[in-house]
């Protein structure tokens, strides 16, 4: 069976051969210049003529860009150029006005002050003036208004003073104060039911005046509402319940309205006040007599 070895000898001497001549050959494989065979020259030249082309046509682009661009780059350097300008001219505006502001506000707390001296010393021409110099230098100075329309009710300027009041109230909206001098202002021109008004919204915004409770009590008693005039009393002596002047009203109101309880309570918190008090025999007479 020795001859079945022959085609494996065969092979194996076939083989020994090709390694040996691969063996021999490799390093001349190796060295060979892939860059001289002609396929590789030929793709190398493709890529060079492509590189060119496109750098060609990228500085064409770039020269037309520029050419289009100069001018509106031109135009965003001028405009930033502007924009910063008017920035630092903003701010040192700022600056200024800032300065401004404080001097006004320097000057005005000093005319302030004169003005109030001007009134103590009854010049009421200065201290119009001087109001009227603080209201040139800051035109929605309510208090400024709320002061020059006190002034000109305390100088009988009615008109002036009703006009500068109103005015205050665009100022501020809502300022009982306001409402309360609007009120002595329409009594004084005998308007009652406009002070009525006025009391009742300055009482709506501040109800712990009993100034303005009894004041309105006197409105509505020449109104010939005694039992409005009696309710606001009421109010007046819940915020001060001894003071004489309220209780003196409230017993002639009760007097008035035939109300003896109403009228002799207030008879014994004013004996209580002041036993001395030389009406309190006429008052004790009257509540007798009801």
């Amino acid at each position: 069976m020795w001859y079945n070895l022959i085609p494996l000898l065969l092979i194996l001497v076939c083989g020994s051969v090709i390694i040996y001549i691969i063996k021999r050959k490799l390093p001349a494989v190796a060295n060979v210049d892939l860059t001289n065979l002609p396929q590789e020259k030929e793709k190398r030249v493709k890529q060079r003529i492509i590189t060119n082309r496109l750098k060609r046509n990228f500085g064409r682009w770039w020269l037309w860009l520029r050419k289009i661009g100069q001018p509106i780059f031109s135009k965003i350097r001028e405009w930033a150029a502007g924009l910063y300008g008017r920035l630092l001219a903003a701010r040192e505006n700022l600056a200024r006005e800032t300065t401004k502001v404080e001097e006004n506000v320097s000057e005005i707390d000093e005319l302030f002050l004169a003005a109030e001296e001007a009134k103590k010393k009854e010049d009421y021409d200065e201290a119009e003036r001087l109001y009227i110099r603080i209201i040139s230098l800051d035109s929605k100075s309510a208090a400024a208004f709320k002061m020059l329309g006190q002034l000109y009710l305390e100088a009988g300027k009615l008109t002036e003073a009703k006009e500068t009041l109103e005015h205050v109230l665009k100022l501020t909206a809502e300022d009982a104060e306001v409402y309360e001098k609007l009120a002595t202002v329409a009594r004084q021109n005998s308007e009652l039911e406009r002070a009525q008004e006025y009391y009742t919204q300055s009482l709506k915004l501040n109800n712990t005046n009993g100034q303005n409770y009894f004041n309105l009590a006197e409105v509505y008693e020449a109104l010939n509402k005694p039992k409005e005039a009696a309710k606001c009393l009421k109010e007046a002596l819940k915020i001060e319940p001894k003071n004489p002047k309220y209780l003196d009203a409230m017993f002639n109101l009760g007097i008035l309205n035939k109300d003896k309880a109403e009228a002799l309570d207030a008879y014994k918190a004013l004996k209580e006040i002041n036993p001395e008090n030389g009406k309190l025999g006429e008052m004790k007479k009257q509540i007798d007599e009801l």
